[in-house]
């Protein structure tokens, strides 16, 4: 029988919209930095850069600062990351719940 925890998630990022996701990768950031899994930390701010479309103009910015936070989780300062990362997530929320609310 499968896992309903991993069904119910499974059906969330299948559902989720392109800033839901974004908002989704955020979340596990900051879920890795209290575990203090700098590996993980490192590997979804990869992800977040890879994402990057620089044809738009804050991509440059939260370039910077995602390699400023691979540099924090390199030095295992994980507070520091999440204190830097999570107004940019609620910033993210914010526009994805009016993107849902203007659909």
């Amino acid at each position: 029988m499968r896992d309903p925890q991993l069904v119910y998630q499974q059906q969330a990022v299948k559902n989720a919209s392109p800033l839901q996701l974004v908002v989704k990768m955020y979340d596990l950031l900051i879920q890795a930095t209290y575990r203090e899994d700098g590996q993980k930390v490192k590997e979804i701010l990869s992800t977040l850069i890879a994402g990057l479309n620089f044809d738009h103009e804050p991509a440059d910015q939260l370039f910077a600062i995602y390699r400023y936070c691979q540099d924090l989780a390199r030095k295992k300062e994980f507070e520091q990351i999440r204190e830097v990362m999570e107004p940019i997530r609620e910033t993210w929320d914010q526009v994805a719940n009016k993107s849902v609310a203007a659909s």
